[in-house]
């Protein structure tokens, strides 16, 4: 009967999620300016329009710079409140967490307009500034259950030894919780650049017509013009989402090896 249900749950997943981009995403190589089918032939053209259209061009390399900008912000303030959490008690710990996470169960449109009316009044709205603070909100939460996840799969012994031997905290630090929580670091810093990367909502509150990400564009596209260059994005957007996967699976098969 287990069996049964698992492979019932497989299928279904197959054709839930996976069956719609197989039937989507050949559109990419459609020779027709349509999303239709049939076909009417093969073609690379749509990914040549995407690298070298201005528009496209220009979202990809905003939504690159505050992707990279986010996940080094939200690298430094999730793990260093990570870390700084784990010095707390048990209540303590579990305050400090359930407000760390709390943008999280936050709707999107209500911190959207929160964050558009803040930075507005601070005079930082709309730029480059305004959407790697918007998208840190958004993705320290993930840096810090990644970091307090890996914080709290190391022995405490290790850190006790060190500093019996004389370590300072820093020295400590550097050279064995650091590298033991590595992958914890790794894995929270993807997860920041990615969802930046794919945030759109909030961004549509914040971006001026300078600073559209990607997200923006594919949006905006939907909305005035459906053509194939659409599905390129989407097949872009969803091999790095697997690339992603296999990176997040690594990290996670590297740490269980080193715990």
């Amino acid at each position: 009967m287990s069996r049964i249900i698992y492979w019932s749950s497989l299928v279904f997943a197959f054709f839930f999620l996976v069956a719609p981009l197989l039937i989507v995403l050949p559109l990419a190589f459609n020779d027709s300016s349509f999303l239709t089918y049939p076909m009417d032939g093969f073609t690379f053209r749509w990914f040549e329009v995407f690298f070298t259209a201005p528009p496209w061009l220009a979202s990809l390399m905003n939504s690159l710079k505050v992707a990279l900008g986010t996940m080094i912000v939200a690298l430094l303030v999730g793990g260093m409140a990570a870390m700084g959490t784990m010095l707390m008690g048990k209540w303590g710990q579990l305050v400090l967490s359930a407000l760390f996470v709390s943008p999280i169960v936050i709707p999107s449109v209500v911190l959207g307009v929160a964050m558009a009316y803040a930075f507005g009044r601070m005079g930082v709205g709309g730029g480059y500034l305004s959407l790697v603070m918007a998208h840190t909100i958004l993705a320290a939460p993930l840096v810090f259950l990644s970091v307090m996840t890996s914080l709290k799969g190391l022995d405490p012994e290790l850190d006790r030894a060190a500093a019996s031997m004389g370590a300072s905290r820093w020295y400590r630090f550097q050279t064995v919780t650091l590298p033991l929580a590595m992958p914890g670091f790794a894995t929270g810093a993807l997860f920041a650049f990615i969802t930046s990367f794919d945030e759109v909502v909030v961004a549509l509150f914040l971006a001026s017509p300078q600073s559209q990400t990607l997200p923006i564009t594919l949006f905006s596209s939907l909305r005035d013009r459906l053509e194939p260059t659409i599905v390129v994005v989407a097949l872009l957007l969803s091999i790095v989402s697997c690339l992603f996967i296999i990176a997040l699976n690594r990290l996670q098969k590297r740490g269980e090896t080193r715990n």
